[in-house]
C-alpha cells in the first residue's frame, strides 16, 4: 500500500511538471499573449556566441491557426537583439516594436521577457469564430548577422572558425506548434 502511494505521488508531481512547461495564452489589452516555459532559445550556438561577444539577433513568429498545420488566422513578427555582459554574466534585451530594452537578466528571464513582447492582436477572424478552438505555432530563426561577411569586425570565435574554415551548415531555428486553446470568455 505504502509503495503504491509514493508511486501516486511521483506520477502527480510528475504530471504537475509537464503541465507547467506546457504553453498558456492570456488575453490582455486586446491582444493574445502566450507563455511558453520549455521553448528555450538561448542555448547551443546561439549562446556560444553571446558568450564570445557578439549580440544574437532572433525573429520571432506567432501564427494563431484554426486547425493544426491549417491557414494563419492571426501572425505576428517580433525581432529580439540578446547580448551578454562577460563581466557580470547577465543579458540584456532588446526588442524592435516597440523599441524597448533590459538588462541584467538570466537567460530565462530573457527568454519570458522575449516572449512577452510578442503578441497577436484579436482580430474578427479570431473572435468571429465564437467557442472555435485555435493552434499556435510559435518559432524563431537566429539571424546571422556576421561581421565576418563584410570584414568590418571579428570576434576571436569568428577568427578561429574562419582560420579553421568551419562553417556553420544549418540556420539556427526551432518551433513549437501547441493547442487546441479557447479564448476565454
Amino acid at each position: 500500500m505504502r509503495n503504491a502511494a509514493g508511486t501516486l505521488i511521483v506520477a502527480l508531481l510528475l504530471c504537475a511538471e509537464l503541465a507547467a512547461q506546457q504553453p498558456t495564452i492570456r488575453v490582455e489589452s486586446g491582444a493574445l499573449h502566450v507563455r511558453a516555459p520549455a521553448f528555450t532559445f538561448i542555448k547551443g550556438a546561439a549562446l556560444e556566441r553571446l558568450k564570445n561577444g557578439r549580440a544574437v539577433r532572433f525573429d520571432f513568429t506567432f501564427h494563431v491557426l484554426g486547425r493544426p498545420s491549417a491557414d494563419t488566422l492571426a501572425e505576428v513578427r517580433q525581432t529580439c537583439v540578446v547580448s551578454y555582459d562577460l563581466w557580470e554574466e547577465r543579458f540584456a534585451v532588446t526588442v524592435a516594436t516597440p523599441a524597448r530594452s533590459i538588462s541584467h537578466l538570466t537567460p530565462a528571464d530573457a527568454e519570458i521577457w522575449c516572449l512577452d513582447h510578442l503578441s497577436v492582436p484579436l482580430t474578427i477572424s479570431m473572435t468571429g469564430r465564437g467557442d472555435a478552438p485555435f493552434w499556435l505555432r510559435l518559432e524563431y530563426t537566429v539571424v546571422d548577422d556576421d561581421p565576418k561577411a563584410d570584414g568590418t569586425g571579428f570576434t576571436l570565435g569568428g577568427l578561429v572558425d574562419r582560420l579553421s574554415q568551419r562553417r556553420t551548415s544549418r540556420p539556427l531555428a526551432d518551433a513549437i506548434d501547441a493547442g487546441p486553446f479557447r479564448l476565454p470568455k
